[in-house]
């Protein structure tokens, strides 16, 4: 099965890289991510409960991160596992600058396999797309709140008092001062979503249907039309009665 799309974000490139490689922004942006785990460099393991019937349950996985070219590029290597079946896939994120927004562009490719392959490729690629829409969705207002965040602190900050001019020796002192180490490794991080933060599977099928009267903004006519034939209909047949 193989998969690809674009999705542009109203963010500069290096602000939505940034949020790329936080744990703490891509475990809110998968849907049903209960846990999600730095085990390695570059390299994570987490636990998704997806509700759609064509894939539903529980899977645990793991995904590693290479040829890494900031702000960029990057691919995955995937693996997954549920009661269902098993899911191997490769994949590619790309980030192009355009008039300060990025279009991010993604493709891969997926093996499946146990129960999971009898249901069909076309539902599971189905299912995938709409996962794959709504992450990017969450993702957009993730990064959009990095983006409002520095400007809602600026606007709150107090003007800051003018210095009085340094004496020759203070300056001299901190010229001679040595420079600071390097910051520690960042340590390996695990972040455990609560409910109420999770993206739930029905949000999931919300912004599918969302999707899906966005792109075809005359379905719901077409529902109430029916509806009112089938009571108009009934309520014929009971005056023939």
């Amino acid at each position: 099965m193989k998969i690809s799309g674009s999705y542009t974000i109203d963010a500069p490139r290096d602000v939505v890289w940034e949020a790329l490689n936080d744990i703490e922004v891509l475990a809110r942006c998968v849907p049903g991510c209960e846990r999600l785990e730095q085990v390695g460099d570059n390299e994570y393991e987490g636990t998704i409960k997806i509700g759609i019937q064509a894939i539903r349950g529980v899977y645990s996985g793991r995904i590693r991160i290479e040829d890494i070219n900031p702000p960029n590029h990057y691919k995955l290597i995937a693996s997954g596992k549920s009661a269902n079946g098993v899911v191997d896939g490769v994949g590619t994120v790309d980030l192009v600058a355009q008039d300060g927004k990025t279009l991010l562009m993604y493709g891969g490719e997926a093996q499946v396999g146990g129960t999971l392959a009898s249901v069909g490729q076309r539902l599971i690629e189905g299912a995938s797309r709409q996962l794959i829409n709504q992450s990017l969705k969450a993702l957009a207002e993730q990064v959009a709140v990095r983006v409002a965040a520095p400007v809602a602190a600026a606007a709150e900050a107090p003007a800051a008092p003018v210095a009085a001019e340094a004496p020759a020796a203070a300056v001299a002192a901190v010229a001679e001062t040595p420079a600071a180490p390097p910051p520690p490794t960042p340590e390996r991080r695990t972040v455990v979503v609560p409910p109420e933060e999770q993206l739930r599977p029905e949000s999931v099928v919300f912004g599918i249907i969302n999707d899906f009267i966005s792109e075809r903004p005359w379905a719901p006519w077409i529902v109430v039309a029916f509806l009112l034939g089938y009571i108009l209909g009934r309520s014929r047949s009971r005056r023939e009665r």
